[in-house]
This record gives C-alpha cells, sequence and structure tokens, in this order.
C-alpha cells in the first residue's frame, strides 16, 4: 500500500462524556479506532509479507498435498495472518498449468453466542483462508507458492534445484518477507542559514509484465526475474509489480515496462504492436531478451525479430556507449556488464534489447554453467539501471 493508498485513513475516537449511550455503534467505534492504528503503523512503518514461518513443504510421502508450517503474516492491506498448527493442504486443480497458492485474511463470526441458543455470536476470530489459484486474486493476499502443476506426475515435490523448479516442484521464488526498514541515524544539527532538505519521495511502484514469445515455455526467464524483483524490492527506492504471462493485445494498460522474452524468431499481431506503440507513447518501456541456454542460434533468432519490431514500432536501437543513461540510471557501469552471455546492449525510442541474457544470469546462470558472484551482481546492478531508466 503507497503513500496515497495510506493517507485515505481517516482515524475516528470517541468524544465521551455524562449521558453518552453506549450501543454496538459505539462499541464499534471505540475497539476500531485501536485497530486501524495498529494497521496505519504497519503499513507505514514496516514491510508487508511473510514475517516468519508459513514455509510450505511436499507431504511425506508425497502425494498431491503440501504441509504449510505454523507462521505469521502481515497482508497489504495491515491485517496480521497467524497460523498456529501445521495445515496439509490437498490441491484439487488437475488441470495443468500454474497454482498459486495463497493465504487470505479472514473475519470469521464465533462464540460465545447471545442468547446461547440460536443467538448472534460475541466475537469475531482473526482467521485465514488458505486456496489455490489459477491467477493472483484482486483481493489482499500473501504468495506461499507456487506450482508449476502437470497432473501427469501425481505427486508434488521439493525442487531439486531451488534457482530453477521443475514440473510439480514448490516453487518459492516470489514469496515476499516482511521486513522493518532499516534504522535512520538522526541528522547533525545545521546553522540556522542552511536550508533543511527536502522531505523523503515517495517509494514509486513500477509494473513489470512478463511475455514470452515464439515457442517457449511460458515461465522462461520467470525465476530470474523473481530473484530481480526480489532485490529490487528488498533494497531499493523503487517497488516493482510483476505481471506474468501479461496480454499483449489488452493487458498493457497499466504496464510501465515490458519484458519480453523467447528463443526463437516471433510474429506480432497488428493488435498487439499498437499496444505496444500506446504503451511507449505514454512512457512506457519495452525490454526485450533471448535465453541463450541450449539454444545460442535461437536466441539470435529471438534478437532479429525483436529488432525488426522495433523498426514496425519506429525505433531504431543502437548499440550503448559509454555515458548512455542506460548505464547510469542507478548503478554506474563504464561499459556494458557481462550477463549468461557477453552479449551487447542496444537501445532506441522506448525499446531496449539486451544479447547478454541476464535473465538466466538473475538465476546464477545457466544450469550446467554457474556464473561468478560478481557477473550475478552486475547483472542484476544492471537490471535495476534498466527499471530505473526513463
Amino acid at each position: 500500500m503507497n503513500l496515497k493508498e495510506i493517507t485515505k485513513f481517516q482515524l475516528k475516537r470517541e468524544n465521551p462524556f455524562e449521558g453518552l449511550v453506549v450501543d454496538a455503534d459505539t462499541w464499534r467505534d471505540a475497539h476500531n479506532y485501536h485497530r486501524e492504528h495498529q494497521r496505519l503503523h504497519i503499513l507505514t512503518f514496516h514491510q508487508t509479507g511473510i514475517v516468519g514461518g508459513l514455509e510450505v513443504a511436499a507431504n511425506d510421502p508425497p502425494d498431491l498435498s503440501v504441509i504449510i508450517n505454523p507462521g505469521i503474516g502481515i497482508d497489504p492491506e495491515g491485517n496480521t495472518i497467524i497460523v498456529s498448527k501445521s495445515q496439509k493442504y490437498k490441491l484439487q486443480t488437475r488441470k495443468k498449468g500454474t497454482i498459486y497458492l495463497v493465504i487470505l485474511f479472514r473475519e470469521i463470526p464465533g462464540g460465545p453466542y447471545q442468547p446461547a441458543k440460536d443467538g448472534q455470536p460475541s466475537r469475531i476470530v482473526e482467521g485465514y483462508r488458505i486456496e489455490e489459484r489459477g491467477e493472483l486474486p484482486n483481493e489482499p493476499y500473501l504468495e506461499l507458492a507456487r506450482i508449476e502443476f502437470d497432473p501427469a506426475e501425481e505427486v508434488i515435490k521439493e525442487p531439486k534445484t531451488p534457482a530453477k523448479p521443475g514440473k510439480n516442484e514448490i516453487d518459492f521464488h516470489f514469496r515476499q518477507a516482511a521486513a522493518a526498514p532499516p534504522p535512520v541515524a538522526p541528522a547533525p544539527e545545521k546553522p540556522k542559514s542552511v536550508p533543511e532538505p527536502p522531505p523523503q519521495q515517495e517509494r514509486e511502484t513500477i509494473t513489470v509484465g512478463h511475455a514470452v514469445l515464439g515457442g517457449a515455455d511460458s515461465d522462461l526467464h520467470v525465476a530470474g526475474l523473481g530473484n530481480l524483483v526480489r532485490e529490487i524490492n528488498t533494497k531499493g527506492i523503487v517497488e516493482l509489480k510483476l505481471v506474468e504471462n501479461i496480454s499483449l493485445s489488452k493487458g498493457l494498460g497499466k504496464c510501465d515496462i515490458l519484458y519480453l522474452t523467447g528463443n526463437s524468431s516471433f510474429e506480432l499481431s497488428a493488435d498487439e504492436r499498437s499496444a505496444m506503440g500506446k504503451l511507449m507513447e505514454a512512457g512506457g518501456i519495452i525490454f526485450g531478451e533471448g535465453c541463450s541456454e541450449g539454444d545460442v542460434k535461437g536466441s539470435k533468432e529471438f534478437g532479429l525479430a525483436f529488432n525488426k519490431l522495433a523498426g514496425q514500432l519506429k525505433c531504431k536501437l543502437e548499440n550503448v556507449q559509454r555515458d548512455h543513461p542506460l548505464l547510469s540510471a542507478a548503478h554506474i557501469f563504464s561499459a556494458v556488464p557481462e550477463g549468461a552471455m557477453a552479449g551487447m546492449l542496444l537501445a532506441g525510442g522506448r525499446m531496449i534489447y539486451s544479447g547478454s541474457d541476464y535473465g538466466c544470469a538473475w538465476q546464477g546462470g545457466h544450469q550446467d554453467d554457474p556464473l561468478s558472484r560478481e557477473i550475478i551482481r552486475s547483472s542484476v546492478e544492471m537490471g535495476y539501471n534498466i527499471a530505473a531508466y526513463r
């Protein structure tokens, strides 16, 4: 929840006086004041997400169930979710696709009842509901895990390689951890002649849409992109919001950056190209990148198709050289950093193309060719530059 939404809170407390009628509304307002104050404090001074616990594990022996451990989370509206006991959840879906395992805050009326027989519940239990979804909810939620589900497998498994979970393996990349902001040291006293610094700016939210073109799997580079989102949201002054498998003809209205990836040539429809043109007219960025893992030739074919798309959208892509704004938007580079490949970076208009395969670098490199910590770090910093570039 950003500052604009937080400032919509309107706190109201009781004004007691002799003869005040204490009815249900009075009692509710008195207690809601303290509850709203708690939510306001959490949203203002802390980051929402999973505070601790709530780990998800495959059942033992493996079947179509997972075990959710006890833990605590704070949802995007500042509600506290407490799971006090381990929960076994059996998947109901039998369709192939992404399963999002989420937990949602719920208020549950409970006893004692007044009157005792057939009466009204006199308490509200602040509980939760665990659900599997085919897409992320529109209401406040916390993501516990996601699974690329294939019903033919018939079991849910722990990931063999956590950086790159396979089919029916539990993926933890998109869990958001709650954390308090770093402490701010008190500013030293200044002479009266020195003007006060400007107030701290609100943290900007940048929506990143992800789409795979050509015949590649829809989760191509998703794991690496998820790592980048987590790194930037934890340490940066901007916050990234990821939208997977975004519709290229209808879903770009609220998108700030469109990340296109693939490992083969592609062709877009006139409607899709029109939507991208409107995205750029509104100030958005289109970032393309071919995946080189297992097929360098396919990555080059994707790059040629992206360059053709740039021409169709009236953008001329040129090599990024020293002193280009992309090399200093957030972190300073004297040259384009290496990713999973020693490639290049092209930019023109509001389009960017990377031949360095940063998407694979963000997840540690190719499966059979892990990268050094230095290359991974510089690739993440370059991703931050692309997110901050305007």
